[in-house]
Parts: structure tokens; C-alpha cells; sequence
């Protein structure tokens, strides 16, 4: 049932004249006796009584006029209940690493859940390998990872940094106070990494690699938080993304340890791959993860 054909004849009903509903819909009367006829001829029933020049709605018509509202209602509701926020429900499959969902994800995400409570956004935390394969396999939609730059060619990248990582310890820790540390002193104190394979570790292990060195850290754990914990109070030495160590830098929780010829540096990304169908539920959430997370990198000498 055409929708144009429904929304004239309430025109006509409410003016009781197909000129003046012509005229107020800026058709001609002869488009508007056209689009009658054919909803007339659908119902398979006349809905007015033609006598003369005189057209009329007979009982038919006005019994048919709240139908015809119904139908126009629900019909607009269908057209727009991807789009209208306050009505938009669904589901979103998102994987996130750990340092960014810790560092920035907590604001961000109650905020979502607030303009659209009708959205589940449901979070796999990981490592970037795991979620890249969760995402290839269409278990996950898209993602925010820490990692390599991802090829353009398989991958459509929304928003990219590239992610200074450091070397930290707290106040106390006798390295602290040193100008510079060289990458050899510095891996013979105690160590707390992530494992190997785990977030940003490889470049550690590639640039122990680059100077056919060995070092074997005190503790191991797959949690950035956990480490910020141990770090802040005991004297271990960690290496971190400088966004999630900003904050205890710049309160004197934690020191930047200089580490020359050590610069490293990892891309954080937000992706998906191509061919994914981005529904009006993903496009919001996109939209506000852009409005509200700042921009991540900040240069280790600003901090």
C-alpha cells in the first residue's frame, strides 16, 4: 500500500475537497483523484460518494480514516527506527586492549549507554591478536587496538595515533633522579612486563633482539592496571603507552626513566574490516567515541 496514496486521502478527509488537498500537498487535482482511484481500487470498496461535481466521503471513508492513520504511524515508525536515537535498539560487539579501555573507555562508555540506553554494547577485552581474529571470523565488529599499523587493503581505519611507549618507575627508585639510563642498565633492574605475545612486550623483546641482549623480568602480568598498582609502590621498572602513564607522571606517582636510542612506538587504531556493514547502532557509537576521547599521543617531553 503506497504510503503517498494513504497520507493524500487523510489530506482529503481532513479538507473534504480534492482540490484544496491537491493544493496543499502541491499536486494537481487530477494526481489526487489518480492516487483515490488506485487506493480505492486496492481496498477493492469506494471511499467516497461521487454525486455530481460533489465528492464525498461515504461511511467506508470515514471508517477508514483511522486505519489509514494507524498504517501511516506504524509505517513511519519502521522508516525511521534506525535512525531516531531515543527508540534505537540493538547490540554492538566491540573489542578493545586493555591500556586504552582503562585509560579512556571509562568515561566514554556510561556516557553511550546514557543517549542511547537501548544499545548493548557488549566489550571483549584482549589482546590485539586475539581481536583481530574474533573480528575476521565476524565475532567482534569492530575494534581499538594498540599494536602494528594494519594494512589499508583488508582494514578501514576510523581514527590512528601513533602511541609513544616509555619507560617508568616511581619517585623513589634510584633511577629517578638519572638524566639517562642506557637500554643495557635498564633491563638488569626488576622488571615488570607484560608476557610475551602480550600487548606492547614485542617491542621490548625486538629491541633486546636488535642488541643480541637477554633480560628476564621479575614479574609478568597481562594487566596495565596491576601494574600501575606495583609500579606507584614498590621500585619496579615497566614500560607503558605515555597515555596511560600521563596522569601518574603528572601527579609525581611515577618518573620517566630516558632512555636513548630506545624510542619506541606503537599505532592505536580504530577499525574494521572491510566489507563490514556499519548499522546505524555502530555509526553512534563511532560517532561519540570520536566526540569524546581525546587525542591519545602525547610527546614524552610534554609530559
Amino acid at each position: 500500500m503506497d504510503i503517498r496514496n494513504l497520507r493524500t486521502f487523510i489530506r482529503v478527509a481532513e479538507l473534504n475537497n480534492f482540490t484544496k488537498a491537491a493544493q496543499s500537498m502541491g499536486y494537481s487535482q487530477s494526481a489526487v483523484t489518480v492516487q483515490m482511484q488506485q487506493l480505492e481500487n486496492e481496498l477493492g470498496i469506494p471511499l467516497f460518494d461521487r454525486i455530481g461535481k460533489n465528492i464525498k466521503l461515504n461511511q467506508y471513508g470515514l471508517n477508514f480514516v483511522d486505519y489509514a492513520i494507524r498504517v501511516i504511524e506504524a509505517m513511519e515508525k519502521a522508516e525511521n527506527f534506525a535512525t531516531d536515537s531515543r527508540h534505537m535498539k540493538g547490540y554492538i560487539r566491540f573489542g578493545i586492549v586493555d591500556s586504552i579501555l582503562n585509560a579512556c573507555f571509562i568515561r566514554i562508555l556510561p556516557e553511550f549507554n546514557r543517549r542511547y540506553p537501548n544499545i548493548n554494547v557488549n566489550v571483549t577485552v584482549s589482546s590485539a591478536r586475539e581481536i583481530e581474529t574474533k573480528i575476521r571470523t565476524n565475532e567482534l565488529d569492530f575494534a581499538y587496538l594498540l599494536d602494528y599499523k594494519v594494512p589499508r587493503k583488508e582494514w578501514i581505519r576510523l581514527r590512528e595515533e601513533i602511541e609513544p611507549i616509555i619507560f617508568v618507575c616511581n619517585p623513589v627508585n634510584p633511577l629517578a633522579e638519572r638524566d639517562e639510563v642506557s637500554f643495557e642498565e635498564l633491563i638488569n633492574e626488576r622488571l615488570i612486563l607484560m608476557p610475551p605475545g602480550e600487548g606492547y612486550r614485542y617491542l621490548f623483546d625486538d629491541e633486546l633482539a636488535k642488541r643480541n641482549l637477554f633480560a628476564s623480568p621479575s614479574i609478568e602480568i597481562a594487566n596495565t592496571e596491576t601494574i600501575l598498582k606495583i609500579v606507584t609502590q614498590e621500585n619496579y621498572v615497566t614500560m607503558l603507552p605515555v597515555f596511560v602513564a600521563r596522569e601518574y607522571v603528572r601527579s609525581g606517582r611515577l618518573r620517566v626513566i630516558n632512555t636513548p636510542g630506545a624510542e619506541m612506538q606503537q599505532w592505536s587504531q580504530l577499525v574494521y574490516l572491510k566489507g563490514k556493514a556499519i548499522t546505524p547502532q555502530m555509526q553512534v557509537f563511532i560517532d561519540t567515541v570520536q566526540e569524546l576521547l581525546p587525542p591519545l599521543s602525547t610527546e614524552p617531553s610534554k609530559l
